[in-house]
């Protein structure tokens, strides 16, 4: 009875301060020095991605050497001590997921057997030996010279206690001369299914960005849907236990105008917080089973959002031409946007404890963590 009680104060919070119009706060609590995560690492396209653990261990991966001959460093952040390690892998870091429990998961791209093309690849280092497993390959089909407007490769990931779920975004046909998408998925957690497609868009949309979260049994996943050549698109949200997709158009999420990057999705207490972006704004909304309240703050061409979660703070964390911001949710009040100094790009905002911590691309090329005071 005590951890129900837990759970619906969460949901009441959490529904009060995203229903209306933010409450405008003082900034956000200032963060600690600048740490860099991979020191003597000379970044290749900016692929990195980070996962924490309930400890508050930060742990990811990053891709350095040069764009020819790409290898892919682990990191581990704990207790303001850095560990960096090379990994046997070679391509681009796309995402990373901690499972809890004893390994930190990977999916990179690598170039494939046909040229130009790409592989999507699953790895995984054994945490407590310190080893790498064999990779798993997810899909070969991946040619080079996607759409413009999207990046290279695309795939969500998430692992639970040894098991993992990838959901990947790969072309199934074209109009007027471009491919267009589908999203495919591979998985081992709630059972395991070989590669098999996941949506199938009809007419002139598409489905693109996946970004998955689990919680207790439920995996779900948000995507974008456009309308092919227009750039304007809705957010879908699909949930499993495994046996079957349901899945929904978010209300209140069209239109999105311009989507160029992944929504950012996390699962807590069975929320689901999710950010976006827009052509003008970052979005950010939350999910418990059938409603879904969005909000959005200004900012001229994001680039990238991420949210993250811890108690009840709610951070999230965007880039763009204007640089890097946060703001944070604290009960029901929004701190006022806060620009984050020597920031480029933002990486991912990671969340324990009820503190963040800022993981990004810093002006001086180094992969960047701020951990907040």
């Amino acid at each position: 009875m005590r951890r129900i009680r837990i759970v619906l104060a969460i949901l009441l919070l959490a529904a009060a301060s995203l229903a209306g119009s933010p409450t405008a706060t003082a900034a956000p609590p200032g963060f600690g020095p600048p740490v860099h995560l991979a020191a003597g690492c000379v970044p290749v396209s900016g692929a990195a991605d980070a996962t924490i653990a309930a400890d508050g261990t930060v742990r990811g991966y990053v891709t350095c050497g040069t764009s020819q001959s790409p290898i892919i460093w682990f990191f581990r952040y704990q207790g303001g001590t850095v560990f960096t390690q090379p990994t046997p892998y070679h391509g681009l870091v796309v995402k990373a997921a901690w499972d809890g429990l004893a390994s930190t998961y990977l999916v990179f791209s690598r170039p494939g057997t046909a040229t130009p093309s790409y592989q999507l690849v699953l790895g995984k280092r054994l945490d407590n030996t310190g080893g790498y497993a064999p990779t798993t390959l997810l899909t070969t089909t991946y040619p080079a010279g996607l759409k413009k407007h999207l990046p290279p490769i695309q795939a969500g990931l998430t692992a639970y206690h040894g098991q993992w779920w990838s959901i990947w975004t790969e072309p199934v046909g074209g109009v007027g001369g471009e491919p267009a998408y589908s999203l495919f998925q591979r998985h081992t957690l709630l059972g395991a299914e070989p590669r098999t497609r996941m949506t199938y868009p009809t007419g002139q949309t598409q489905d693109y960005a996946p970004s998955l979260a689990y919680w207790h049994g439920l995996m779900t996943v948000v995507w974008l849907r456009d309308i092919f050549g227009t750039g304007r698109g809705t957010l879908t949200l699909g949930q499993t236990t495994g046996h079957g997709w349901t899945a929904r158009r978010l209300p209140g999420s069209s239109p999105i105008l311009d989507p160029i990057g992944y929504p950012d999705l996390i699962a807590y207490v069975n929320i689901r917080h999710l950010a976006w972006l827009g052509a003008t704004s970052v979005g950010v909304g939350m999910n418990v089973t059938q409603f879904f309240i969005p909000r959005r703050f200004l900012f001229q061409a994001p680039q990238v959002a991420t949210v993250a979660v811890s108690g009840f703070n709610l951070f999230v964390f965007w880039s763009g031409t204007q640089g890097a911001e946060l703001t944070e949710r604290e009960a029901a009040n929004w701190t006022v946007p806060t620009h984050i100094d020597g920031a480029r790009t933002a990486v991912r905002v990671l969340a324990q404890g009820g503190r963040a911590r800022l993981i990004y691309w810093a002006d001086d090329g180094l992969l960047t963590l701020r951990e907040q005071n």
